[in-house]
């Protein structure tokens, strides 16, 4: 007999990954620049991380982008390619 319980366990961890990244994101830039943003405000695409906050705030989280995203490349072992 099909047992869909184990055949939907295949897509228990879709998107984790993405979710994961952001949360690490996130999580850096509140410790390194001081700055709270949402999940929400962050999209990744095609290895960059775009984040939609206000202009004062890219500012900041420019300043510190280098540390920023080797920060994020050692809590992962990869990371993301650039910060916009």
């Amino acid at each position: 007999m099909f047992n869909i319980s184990l055949y939907l366990n295949k897509f228990k961890n879709i998107g984790q990954d993405e979710r994961r990244l952001k949360e690490v994101i996130v999580a850096t830039i509140k410790e390194l620049v001081g700055v709270d943003i949402g999940y929400e405000n962050v999209t990744v695409k095609k290895g960059e991380a775009v984040i939609a906050v206000s202009p004062a705030y890219k500012n900041a989280i420019y300043i510190k982008k280098e540390k920023i995203l080797k920060s994020v490349s050692d809590q992962l072992g990869r990371g993301v390619g650039n910060i916009r």
